[in-house]
């Protein structure tokens, strides 16, 4: 069992919440974090169960996948967006064309932190690409 500093301490380093499902890139099951620690869970099996590679998450042994934040109905969600002079908007998700268009396109995520990451590795994409073609 984790304690609940230890349980904080692994999610925020590995920008997750509790019980927030991820994927390992060596694997085809799906993980979690929570009290009990990293669990696996194999379709075969009765559930979670107990799980190896905690450490080599934390020391970056083994790269982890993060699923796409999906939002509940009525759920409130930053989305990253460039033209923003915050590089983020907050919205809620009423299921419309939009909310799927900017769940499947990767542009919901569950904190702003998240939004505005990904709006500046955009950006630093873009003024590479700028770059680039200034020199040819």
């Amino acid at each position: 069992m984790l304690s609940d500093k230890v349980l904080k301490a692994i999610l925020e380093y590995l920008n997750l919440e509790e019980n927030e499902e991820f994927g390992i890139e060596a694997s085809k099951y799906m993980r979690r974090i929570n009290k009990k620690g990293i669990q696996v869970y194999i379709p075969s099996s009765d559930g979670w169960s107990s799980s190896a590679y905690l450490n080599e998450l934390l020391l970056g042994k083994v790269k982890m996948i993060k699923l796409p934040f999906v939002p509940e109905l009525n759920e409130a969600y930053y989305v990253s967006d460039v033209t923003s002079p915050q590089l983020f908007y907050k919205i809620t998700n009423y299921n419309t064309q939009h909310d799927e268009h900017r769940i499947t396109s990767n542009f919901s995520f569950r904190t702003k932190v998240e939004a505005i990451e990904k709006s500046k590795k955009i950006l630093e994409f873009l003024n590479r690409e700028a770059e680039l073609n200034e020199t040819y």
